[in-house]
């Protein structure tokens, strides 16, 4: 490939990296005199129809979204050889993952920092009806720019040259009212759950409708993994993750990891963003950024310039209104017992017997066709029972489109910023909208853009 000229356009100079779904590669835009990437989808994926759905479903949702935190995708395109192609901006740095396996924790003002840009560009997207549903460490990157105005450092240091773009909505939900979504064509089958398991929200889990408060609980998970060095629930298998996702609640963060020493009101906001009920958590993006910046203006650990870098994803300072006083946070209800949610757990335990199957566990995983909520609910017991394990240092498996069993006739029967796209439209806040999530796989090392 490297060498090669698309449509007269692109011409490919180096490899980046590859994954499950395509590879990257640095080109050379012609018409623009630039560098860029170009993510190619993989020939045995071109005639896969989710696929090419979802790699459709990443240019339109991205062609919606102006943030600067937002990675820009500036074409979509078939080549003459009928390859499938996104052409996006080149960055340069490293994902959140990689740093979190490289430095350990962050002191909490650099992640509250890091937070909130994430902020800025969900907040844009679920404004225009965009839920992005595979938030995770390796899709937050921080892309290194040329000038430190792009924005405030948040204590000095290498933060002056870092902006943090939020990456891959190839699996995003796009909720457009009327008529049906064409980019939503192979979420068809009701309750299926697509994801990564250890950034969950738990009606995400559930195969349960979303709406924009599932993000927030998925990057709150982030930011407790930035805070205390570990996710909230570290368990390798997917399923027990999964159920504590559900059933559980998360230690502090100050208790999974005491040296951290994250200010109380910090930990309060964390904790409320990850309450089950999406009723309990901040209804916005805009409104979760104002909650983390009035949780460390109480307790003193802003710069000046982080105050005033806090914005929503129009760039307009947040008002005081927007941010609630930090509380100490209620204990948390007990919720239904998890024998009563045995048909939403049935989806989950399906979804990820059949993929952990197919990974060659030793222990062989029971068929899709065989009830195994029996299986799901035993380790949501179980969840409730113990702790959670200690930091795992693998994660489980993600579930993709490709794990799940093909569809099957009845017993009766015989025998995947800038191209054109739909207009999106605001996600209802107090009316949990239709859609169910998907997964990808973990980016390679060293670019982090593949959303595989």
């Amino acid at each position: 490939m490297v060498g090669r000229t698309l449509e007269g356009r692109y011409t490919i100079l180096a490899k980046l990296g590859a994954g499950s779904m395509g590879t990257v590669y640095r080109a050379k835009q012609h018409a623009m005199g630039r560098e860029v990437a170009i993510k190619i989808l993989r020939g045995d994926r071109a005639v896969d129809e989710s696929a090419k759905a979802r790699f459709m479903r990443e240019a339109r949702a991205n062609s919606l979204l102006a943030s600067p935190n937002t990675v820009t995708v500036f074409d979509f395109g078939q080549s003459e050889s009928g390859e499938f192609y996104l052409a996006m901006e080149l960055l340069e740095g490293e994902s959140l993952g990689q740093r979190i396996a490289r430095v350990g924790r962050m002191p909490a003002p650099l992640a509250v920092d890091a937070a909130r840009q994430a902020l800025r560009s969900l907040g844009e997207a679920h404004a225009k009806g965009i839920i992005h549903r595979d938030l995770k460490p390796d899709n937050l990157f921080f892309a290194r720019v040329l000038t430190s105005a792009v924005r405030p450092a948040a204590d000095g240091g290498d933060a002056h040259d870092e902006i943090v773009k939020v990456l891959d909505f190839g699996i995003a939900k796009m909720i457009d009212a009327g008529e049906p979504n064409p980019m939503n064509v192979v979420e068809t089958q009701a309750g299926t759950v697509f994801g990564t398991p250890r950034y969950m929200s738990p009606e995400q889990a559930q195969g349960k409708p979303l709406d924009a408060r599932s993000d927030l609980y998925s990057l709150a998970v982030i930011l407790y993994q930035m805070l205390a060095g570990r996710p909230p629930f570290t368990d390798n298998d997917a399923v027990v993750v999964m159920a504590r996702h559900i059933k559980s609640t998360p230690k502090r963060p100050n208790e999974a990891c005491p040296e951290a020493l994250v200010p109380k009101e910090l930990e309060d906001v964390v904790m409320r963003t990850l309450s089950k009920d999406p009723n309990e958590r901040p209804a916005s993006a805009e409104i979760f950024a104002g909650e983390l910046l009035a949780a460390l203006e109480a307790q003193g650990a802003l710069t000046s310039g982080v105050r005033a870098s806090i914005t929503n994803a129009a760039g307009i300072p947040i008002p005081d209104s927007m941010r609630p006083p930090a509380v100490p946070l209620p204990k948390p209800k007990r919720r239904v017992p998890i024998l009563l949610i045995a048909a939403p757990l049935l989806v989950v335990g399906a979804a990820v017997g059949v993929y952990l199957g197919m990974a060659g566990r030793a222990k062989t995983a029971p068929s899709a066709t065989v009830p195994i909520a029996s299986t799901v609910e035993a380790s949501a017991t179980a969840a409730t029972a113990r702790p959670s394990a200690e930091p795992a240092t693998t994660d489980p498996p993600t579930i993709t489109p490709d794990s799940l069993p093909k569809a099957q006739p009845p017993a009766s029967a015989a025998s995947g910023k800038h191209t054109k796209g739909g207009k999106g439209k605001p996600a209802p806040q107090a009316k949990p909208p239709p859609g169910s999530p998907q997964a990808t796989t973990p980016t390679p090392p060293g670019y982090g853009i593949l959303g595989d």
